[in-house]
């Protein structure tokens, strides 16, 4: 044994003296050698080996309990009635003694977490169920199990169920319990990190728990206080969201008990915006699992009782009364205010009016029976206060017209938007004539006002929803035309102005969608004049308006002559053109400076092209028709996807019905075909006018090229506009794919793509720019864009062929090199944004924050001062341990990493079946090498990114790698799955990316020996699940 274990080791057996006097003497002396260098290193390598023989963090940790049992059994033994001085001494002694603990676990676990979960947990809840103990070793107990324990990721994933489930159970009581001595906010966010834990990591708490849930609330209800309310009500939701699935009954029957209770809190105590957030969230939950989807009747999939009607008026009528004070909060304050409401609030409050909005009902008598007094709320007898309430689209309509305020106006054109966006069928045809003229007669009030953008975004989901009505009589639709041709001349003027250009043109394309009033000669001069900048809502405008529309061959803009050439007049379409590509109209738009605005931004992928293409053409309707009725990739869909509570409310209406037809509705659209290409015709001079553009714009930032000034992205949206229109022109049969790869257009692509890759070489040796960083992320995510690694026949797919073909062996080797560079880099700790203060304090500091902790945590604080201090910078804490795949954990440079693996593995995974430039083989065999175990750390963050992004992307779906490379790509799972087996998160996050291997696993056999190989030890890994 070292002599500083030896040290060590005195140290404790002196810490085990009977005499008080001596162990006092030993603590500084401990307090110096748990952080004496030589001794730590020793500690951790014996903790490490885990052998028992050796002096380790645990065996210390075991001592110093016996020293707190000692010197806490001399303070209880101690004499009762002694001076105010003597019981302040045994305070501070007191916490002298809990802070030692905290500083040692700070110690110990310092460089990584190397005391036993057990014998954490074990102290804890002994310490804290032992009422003897007093508050001080209580609360700094509960501290040490919310910083220490619950958000250490190792601790979490080793705690049981059986564990979670009695610190669920200890730490409710004492929420409950009515004591002075506990600081109910700390108490409470304990118990959502609990919740949070057991849900994820276990099958969940058991549906008894619930009852817990419930005594809390009417607690918060009883005693006027709602400190940690929040946190509990954070911790009622996930619990409810997991249990939801197969108890759905029970937990409505709970909503219809509890949501009154909170209707009282709200109304009658003073809440702050956080807990007014939570039980938003909660009230959304419980209209999602009531009524999925909007269903309305129990017939069509909702669960209905008396009580829960009587719930959703007085929710309804609360949220009414919100809103209007939200009003006049903004109205009456001196500084300025945002005039828009929440968008968690607005969608209540539209789900709610599509529930409660009847035609037959505009006004009802509601029973409050949540403004009882707490003995009156358990006699259902006792009479309740009654409210008229007025209901349905005249609420909207008077509030829309009562008031000339702003904020009075917003937030119910925000209501009225949100409820016709998700619920069309809300809006009767009886209201659409009543609200477009209020609507209409708000537009122009304020041309340039803040409520603009709002009444244009309503009016567009009022023209959507009335082009979905077929049954509108003759004369209301005459009405209706007189009404929107006013609009249309107004949103028409007013497309000048940047600030609402966007929610202008999305009116006009609604508009033009639902064939409300016939687009005129005008409207085409939006897209050829000066009026406006190409943007993704113009061009989003645009295709709608070809899609709908014939396109006239003229429109007088005045501009005709003296443009380009002296002599010729331009089409519309070719002035369409112009004004896409480079929009100054100029004779030397080549030798032009400024570069056009396409190449500085992103528009939806190939819809520039598509309308490019579809203007060349003699038939552009029918062409544009033809690019929007392919059917967008399955793979895209899921990919941009996110997980919501909606697939659950999708499983209470499958299971509400005994005819499960939306299984029919799947395979109908499955066999879903779309139209030939065959008949489509191009206008040769177009094209040609067309091709001239683009090598145009090509040639200017090829001739304006610099190494070190020119960005990389307008590079490759460039040469991806070329292939993008090649593809398109190759899909509608206008031009072969072999004649595209030798077309000019196709060789300034490359040459293009070619300048593009320098900008990789230059950041081969200055990985460490953050600038750099950021503009080869944007160009990474541009190129990833333009490939599509779907086997059905599409212009994407056209596209991506091409853009594949310029990618070249330099290109691909060089981002190759960086990706090995940048994973094996050792980088600095705060390049990963995490920073211990703890860690960074001198010993003297550390102790004198641990004392003060003690303190501050656990001070008895009047109920208000604890809402208003503690919770209002809780919400910038992580509740729980942060997953191992959280964004968090990753570097600038980690992103681009991981950005530039996912673009490899989409490369070498589609060259399977084009013709490239680079050898995907050897592209792939780098990738594998990443994975060699001799350099793979699989406890670090990025390096599981890493090992789940190739095991995901490397084997596509549509084309299986070669069996050898699916044995070196399986060969780390099983010490992923390992490493990990206690990790829920991690462990479905493998299960989901492992779906791939399985169809590589099934190809036919040429390798007889290595598909033996990999699918045993795939299988091996599987049955372990």
């Amino acid at each position: 044994m070292s002599l500083a274990l030896n040290d060590l080791l005195i140290c404790c057996r002196q810490l085990e003296h009977d005499r008080a006097t001596e162990r006092r003497k030993e603590v500084e002396k401990f307090k110096r050698l748990i952080q004496d260098p030589e001794t730590v290193q020793h500690l951790d390598q014996h903790s490490d080996s885990k052998q028992g023989k050796y002096l380790n963090w645990d065996a210390v940790f075991r001592v110093l309990q016996k020293y707190i049992q000692k010197e806490t059994e001399c303070l209880r033994t101690a004499k009762p009635n002694v001076s105010t001085s003597t019981q302040a001494t045994r305070q501070k002694k007191m916490q002298e003694i809990s802070s030692l603990v905290k500083y040692f676990i700070k110690c110990a676990n310092k460089r990584a977490p190397r005391l036993k979960c057990q014998e954490l947990l074990n102290y804890i809840m002994d310490t804290v169920k032992d009422s003897s103990n007093g508050a001080i070793y209580g609360a700094d107990c509960s501290n040490i199990l919310l910083k220490d324990i619950l958000s250490v990721r190792k601790y979490w994933c080793e705690i049981s169920q059986q564990q979670w489930t009695e610190l669920f159970s200890v730490y409710f009581q004492l929420y409950l319990k009515p004591s002075q001595d506990i600081n109910r906010v700390l108490v409470a966010r304990i118990i959502e990190a609990v919740t949070k834990g057991c849900c994820s990591q276990t099958d969940g708490l058991n549906s008894e728990f619930l009852d817990f849930f419930s005594k809390a609330i009417q607690h918060a209800r009883q005693e006027k206080s709602s400190a940690g309310l929040n946190h509990i009500l954070a911790a009622f939701i996930i619990f409810l969201k997991t249990l939801a699935v197969n108890f759905r009954i029970r937990v409505c029957e709970l909503g219809d008990e509890i949501l009154p209770t909170l209707l009282y809190i709200w109304t009658q105590h003073r809440l702050n915006d956080s807990l007014k957030e939570v039980i938003i969230e909660l009230f959304q939950l419980q209209i999602y699992i009531h009524h999925p989807k909007g269903a309305k009747t129990q017939e069509k999939g909702a669960y209905e009782s008396r009580k829960w009607k009587s719930i959703l008026y007085n929710v309804y009528d609360l949220l009414v009364n919100e809103i209007s004070h939200i009003g006049s909060r903004g109205k009456y304050s001196s500084a300025s205010r945002n005039i828009a409401v929440k968008e968690n609030l607005i969608e209540l409050m539209a789900d709610i009016c599509h529930q409660v909005f009847n035609e037959d009902n505009r006004s009802l008598e509601i029973s409050q029976s949540y403004t009882t007094t707490q003995r009156e709320f358990s006699d259902y007898n006792a009479p309740c206060k009654k409210r008229k309430i007025e209901l349905g689209w005249e609420v909207i309509k008077d509030h829309l017209q009562k008031s000339q305020n702003d904020f009075d106006i917003v937030p119910w054109l925000q209501i009225a938007t949100q409820l016709i966006s998700k619920y069309p069928s809300s809006l009767p045809n009886c209201e659409l004539s009543p609200l477009l003229m209020i609507l209409h007669q708000l537009l122009p009030q304020q041309r340039h006002g803040e409520r603009t953008p709002y009444v244009l975004r309503c009016l567009m989901e009022v023209a959507l929803c009335q082009g979905k009505k077929s049954n509108l009589e003759s004369s209301q639709k005459s009405d209706l035309l007189k009404l929107w041709i006013k609009i249309w001349s107004i949103t028409f003027r007013g497309i000048s102005s940047e600030q609402i250009q966007a929610e202008n043109f999305g009116l006009l394309g609604a508009i033009i969608q639902g064939s409300l009033v016939e687009v005129d000669r005008e409207f085409w001069k939006l897209f050829t004049g000066s009026a406006c900048r190409p943007s993704c809502p113009a061009v989003c405008c645009l295709t709608l308006a070809l899609t709908m529309c014939v396109v006239p061959e003229t429109v007088k803009t005045g501009m005709e002559k003296n443009i380009y050439d002296v002599n010729r007049n331009f089409s519309l379409k070719e002035l369409i053109m112009k004004w896409l590509l480079f929009r100054q109209l100029e004779d030397d738009f080549e030798d032009s400076a400024e570069l056009p605005p396409i190449l500085h931004r992103n528009f939806p992928h190939l819809s520039l092209e598509k309308i490019l293409v579809s203007l060349t053409m003699k038939n552009c309707k029918a062409a544009m028709n033809f690019f929007q009725s392919v059917p967008e990739c399955e793979q895209h869909q899921k990919d941009t996807e996110e997980p919501s509570f909606s697939e659950v409310e999708e499983l209470f209406l499958q299971t509400t019905f005994d005819k499960m037809d939306f299984l029919t509705i799947v395979k109908e659209h499955t066999t879903e075909k779309h139209q030939s290409s065959v008949g489509f015709s191009v206008h040769q001079n177009l094209k040609q006018s067309l091709d001239r553009y683009l090598l145009g714009l090509s040639e200017q930032l090829l001739n304006n090229y610099s190494s070190e000034t020119s960005n990389s992205e307008t590079l490759v949206r460039c040469s991806s506009l070329l292939v993008g229109v090649l593809g398109c022109y190759c899909y509608v049969g206008v031009i072969a794919e072999e004649e595209a790869y030798k077309s000019e257009l196709f060789q300034k692509a490359k040459s293009l793509m070619q300048y593009a890759g320098e900008s990789i070489t230059l950041f081969k040796n200055k990985t460490n720019e953050e600038s750099r960083i950021v503009s080869l992320r944007n160009m990474i995510h541009l190129c990833t864009r333009c490939l599509h690694n779907c086997t059905k026949h599409s212009p994407s797919k056209i596209a991506s062929g091409f853009f594949l073909r310029l990618l070249t062996s330099k290109l691909m080797n060089d981002i190759a090199d960086i990706c090995t560079s940048l994973v094996f880099i050792i980088k600095k700790p705060f390049d990963f944004g995490e920073v211990e203060s703890v860690e960074d304090c001198t010993d003297e500091n550390l102790m004198e924050m641990e004392d003060q902790s003690s303190m501050n945590l656990f001070n008895d604080y009047p109920a208000s001062s604890v809402i208003d201090a503690n919770e209002s910078g809780e919400s910038q804490i992580t509740i729980g341990a942060m997953n191992p795949l959280a964004e968090e954990h990753l570097s600038k440079q980690d992103l681009l990493f991981l950005d530039m693996l996912k673009f490899l593995c989409m490369c070498v995974t589609t060259a399977q079946t084009n013709t490239v430039s680079f050898r995907a083989a050897d592209i792939r065999r780098k990738l594998l090498m990443l994975i060699d175990s001799s350099m793979l750390d699989l406890t670090k963050s990025l390096h599981l990114h890493m090992y789940l992004v190739l095991l995901k992307d490397l084997p596509g779906e549509e084309y299986p790698l070669p069996m050898e490379d699916v044995v070196d790509l399986l060969k780390p799972l099983s010490n992923v799955c390992s490493l990990y087996r206690r990790d829920q998160d991690v462990c479905k996050t493998i299960l989901n990316h492992v779906l791939h291997i399985v169809t590589n696993l099934c190809q036919g056999n040429m390798d007889a020996e290595n598909t033996r190989d990999a699918q045993g030890q795939f299988l091996t890994v599987i049955e372990a699940f």
